[in-house]
């Protein structure tokens, strides 16, 4: 798993690792009830404090994607390939909504976006 942080993104570093860890599910590079790095260890790798990669994999355990056991570590969670598609799904439709929202603003017409939208799937 390559996780890689930007100290000079807006996205907060815990997020950023949030978001490495999901790619990597996504991609199929991490498999269901794989362990992950231990808090201490991904911290270590990763140049961030500890309380950093904790707060990510809090996020990520409510978000469903990993389950922690106590003094074993962290595992992927994922029942069905289904379920992850349905999370990208979510997030991308979340990602396009604060793009629509922003182009809005700034008086982006509706037919516009529509062309553009036309010209990336043909």
């Amino acid at each position: 798993m390559n996780i890689v942080i930007s100290y000079n993104s807006d996205k907060p570093m815990y997020e950023q690792i949030e978001d490495g860890i999901k790619k990597a599910i996504y991609d199929g590079e991490l498999k269901n009830h794989e362990m992950l790095p231990s808090v201490r260890q991904l911290a270590k790798d990763l140049n961030v404090s500890a309380i950093t990669t904790k707060r990510a994999y809090i996020d990520l355990e409510h978000e469903g994607f990993v389950y922690t056991i106590s003094g074993k570590g962290t595992f992927v969670k994922l029942d069905s390939i289904d379920e992850i598609h349905t999370n990208r799904q979510r997030e991308t439709i979340s990602q396009l909504e604060n793009v629509l929202s922003e182009c809005k603003k700034i008086g982006i017409t509706k037919e516009k976006i529509s062309d553009i939208v036309n010209d990336i799937y043909e």
